[in-house]
């Protein structure tokens, strides 16, 4: 019985760990690849050149706020899904928010509609 009060004294989130995230699939248009690697450093998005394999660019789509308080890995917010349209990279996180990089300026920037296609 000592054992349950304890654990019970243990933040619930002390135990809480993320699987990996699932790799996105990349996209290709005009000779450019467009990924989203999901690494520890946030959520970029890299344009690398579809021939020879260097990197072109890389932009910041969003970035995270983390409450010290809670553990990062449950935190943290990945993107799932890239998408081409027109003259941008659409972007969709695992939150379903959506976000538009203009594939000129490499700006990223938050879009308000239901879909990213």
């Amino acid at each position: 019985m000592v054992g349950v009060g304890i654990f019970s004294l243990v933040p619930a989130g002390m135990f809480a760990k993320r699987a990996v995230p699932k790799p996105v699939v990349p996209v290709v248009f005009n000779g450019v690849t467009y990924s989203a690697p999901n690494d520890r450093r946030g959520a970029y998005v890299v344009a690398t050149d579809e021939k020879n394999g260097r990197k072109l660019w890389e932009v910041k789509v969003f970035e995270t706020k983390y409450d010290s308080q809670l553990e990062e890995d449950v935190q943290d917010v990945w993107i799932t899904e890239l998408h081409i349209s027109n003259d941008s990279l659409l972007v969709k996180d695992e939150k379903s928010r959506c976000y538009r990089v203009n594939l000129a300026t490499h700006v990223a920037k938050r879009q308000y509609w239901s879909s990213c296609r």
